[in-house]
């Protein structure tokens, strides 16, 4: 296993590294108007509520948007289902909206991302995370993603991201 960057999942060593940022500091055009979206309807609260959030207010960066809630499993337990995955987000994994990770995900690619949903639902904060694409051993591509809560009442119901992905030259 490859260590984590803050000690909070573990990744095989065949996938490649995914590295957390809790300070937010990103680099790309879409993940920092999401992340400033995001800062300007939170306000003074925990979080902002799904109510809050618009596709007029995301225009700027819709297609790299992705809305994920929490889903109870019929067998006991809990999983994420994409409730909308922008365009640029189904360009690489497909459809995915209306789905669930673990039904629609390779189970180590479901795994990761159950890991960094579980972290933000936990933590309750938002978080960046940077990494090369494992997604059917993509490496030449990178990846940057902002994911943070939505709720009301400090329960978090919904989580709102926005991910890029580019080649590396």
């Amino acid at each position: 296993m490859c260590p984590p960057d803050d000690g909070f999942a573990s990744i095989p060593d065949d996938m490649p590294p995914v590295h957390i940022d809790r300070a937010l500091n990103l680099t790309r055009a879409s993940t920092i108007r999401g992340r400033d979206y995001w800062l300007a309807l939170r306000g003074d609260r925990p979080m902002p509520a799904r109510a809050d959030i618009s596709p007029r207010g995301m225009r700027e960066f819709l297609p790299y948007v992705g809305l994920i809630e929490l889903t109870a499993l019929p067998e006991g337990g809990e999983d994420y289902s994409v409730r909308l995955a922008g365009g640029k987000i189904e360009e690489l994994f497909g459809s995915l909206t209306g789905q669930s990770i673990r039904d629609t995900l390779p189970p180590e690619i479901a795994a990761r991302w159950r890991l960094v949903c579980e972290e933000v639902r936990r933590s309750r904060m938002p978080l960046a995370a940077t990494g090369r694409v494992a997604f059917n051993n993509q490496r030449h591509l990178k990846q940057e993603v902002f994911i943070a809560p939505l709720g009301e009442n400090g329960t978090v119901q919904m989580l709102f991201g926005v991910l890029d992905i580019w080649p590396v030259i």
